[in-house]
């Protein structure tokens, strides 16, 4: 079982494994908030590593930390950062001629065994949300593995089969929406906690009908009050706005 703490709620990854030890990567996309972010990085749990590709190098500094490694081509990096990072072997260099995108590469690199948290991917560019969606939801589904996404705004984890996650607001409060996807091409969830349920219902890629539900008021007025996805099959994304 992993324990994610955010500011905005807690995932709870629940599995009858060890907890893993946690990969953190901050990407080109829409910036997390500099508070935000350092609250997250300060409540992972065990001993973190932390990665960055390209412009997720700035983001990072913002918060007042730097990077372990970063990844990349440097073309959206700040340059006096990614000089830096160069010469003190913290990047990792690639051509801007290159074929693959700078998060393609980095995934290449990450360890399996762990469980890897993404930040900086929401927002910006449809073609790079897109693109970052595909790739990190194919290496879900090959690793057969739960992959969270996160910023201020949204959370998502990619949910493989035979695995449940739970997501709980902080006291008083309740999320904005709730909504599944399935990644592959159909998924069998069941869903607790929220208004309308669902049992062993069958979600298609084609048809995205499960979305925007809340947190049922019954929910609401339990002493840990939380909703609980299950993936019986297929790759499903858990999706938490607010």
């Amino acid at each position: 079982m992993n324990k994610l703490v955010f500011p905005q709620g807690t995932i709870v990854l629940l599995d009858d494994k060890p907890a893993q030890e946690v990969v953190f990567i901050v990407c080109g996309g829409r910036k997390p908030a500099a508070n935000w972010l350092k609250m997250t990085v300060e409540k992972l749990p065990g001993k973190p590593a932390f990665l960055a590709a390209d412009k997720g190098l700035d983001y990072y500094h913002q918060a007042g930390f730097v990077p372990q490694m970063t990844i990349g081509d440097g073309d959206s990096a700040t340059p006096a950062l990614w000089q830096k990072a160069v010469s003190q072997g913290k990047a990792k260099v690639y051509s801007k001629n290159k074929d693959k995108t700078d998060l393609q590469l980095l995934l290449e690199e990450l360890d399996e065994e762990k469980l890897w948290i993404f930040s900086g991917i929401f927002g910006g560019r449809l073609d790079h949300l897109f693109s970052a969606y595909e790739a990190i939801g194919s290496s879900a589904v090959q690793g057969n593995k739960a992959i969270v996404l996160a910023d201020e705004r949204e959370l998502a984890v990619f949910v493989p089969a035979g695995k449940s996650v739970e997501f709980h607001p902080p006291q008083g409060e309740s999320p904005v929406a709730v909504s599944l996807l399935s990644y592959t091409e159909k998924s069998r969830v069941s869903l607790e906690g929220t208004k309308w349920r669902l049992e062993e219902a069958t979600l298609t890629r084609a048809d995205s009908y499960a979305i925007s539900n809340e947190m049922s008021e019954a929910e609401k007025v339990q002493e840990f009050p939380h909703v609980r996805l299950t993936c019986h099959e297929g790759m499903t994304v858990f999706y938490v706005a607010g």
